[in-house]
C-alpha cells in the first residue's frame, strides 16, 4: 500500500454533436410553447384567487330603513329604524325584515311589528322603469288584519321601506294577488 502511487485514469468524455439550425428553432418554438402555457395557467391561478377573495368579502355593507309600528310616529304612527346589511337584494332583504319584526333592542327603543306581517311571504319582487311590485301570500288559514287601519298601515310600511331604493319611484302591493286588499 505505501509503495505504489495511486493512478489516475482520465475519461475522455463525448461532447454531443453541434446543434443543427433547424434543431435549435425547434426547442426554441417548444420553450415559448411551454412557456406560454405556465403563464396561462399561472394567470388561471391569480384570477381564481381574486375571484375567490372576492366571493368571500361579498357585497358591501349598507344601510337600510325599515319602517315599524311605534307610537307616536310618521305617517300612521310608522318609524324607520336603520340596520346595515349585506347582500346584492337589499329591497328582498329589507321587505323580509319587515316581515320578520324589529329585534329585542327595537322593542325597547318602542318599536312593535305590524298586525299580520309574520303570517306573510314574499311571492315576487320586481322593479321596473321607478315601479316595484311585490306580491305577498298568505295560508289560508289566516283570519285577516285585525282593526281596520292594519291593511293600510302594513301597505305604507311596505311603500316606505322600499321607495327608499333610489330606483323606486312608485310602489304597487298585492296580497294574494289583490291590490284592493286595504279598501
Amino acid at each position: 500500500m505505501h509503495g505504489r502511487p495511486a493512478r489516475e485514469t482520465t475519461r475522455k468524455m463525448r461532447v454531443p454533436p453541434q446543434i443543427q439550425p433547424a434543431n435549435a428553432s425547434m426547442i426554441a418554438n417548444s420553450i415559448r410553447r411551454v412557456l406560454s402555457i405556465l403563464i396561462a395557467i399561472g394567470c388561471l391561478f391569480f384570477a381564481g384567487g381574486l375571484q375567490t377573495r372576492a366571493q368571500k368579502s361579498g357585497p358591501r355593507p349598507q344601510k337600510i330603513k325599515i319602517y315599524f309600528y311605534h307610537e307616536p310616529g310618521e305617517y300612521i304612527d310608522l318609524s324607520p329604524v336603520t340596520r346595515t346589511i349585506r347582500t346584492a337584494n337589499p329591497a328582498r332583504a329589507a321587505i323580509q325584515a319587515l316581515l320578520k319584526g324589529p329585534t329585542a333592542a327595537e322593542r325597547k327603543q318602542g318599536f312593535d311589528g305590524l298586525a299580520s306581517a309574520s303570517d306573510f311571504a314574499i311571492v315576487s319582487l320586481t322593479v321596473r322603469n321607478g315601479t316595484a311590485r311585490i306580491n305577498f301570500v298568505v295560508g289560508s288559514d289566516w283570519r285577516g288584519f285585525p282593526g281596520d287601519i292594519a291593511p293600510e298601515r302594513f301597505k305604507k310600511a311596505v311603500e316606505l321601506t322600499l321607495k327608499q331604493f333610489s330606483t323606486v319611484k312608485e310602489v304597487v302591493v298585492s296580497l294574494n294577488g289583490d291590490v284592493n286588499f286595504d279598501s
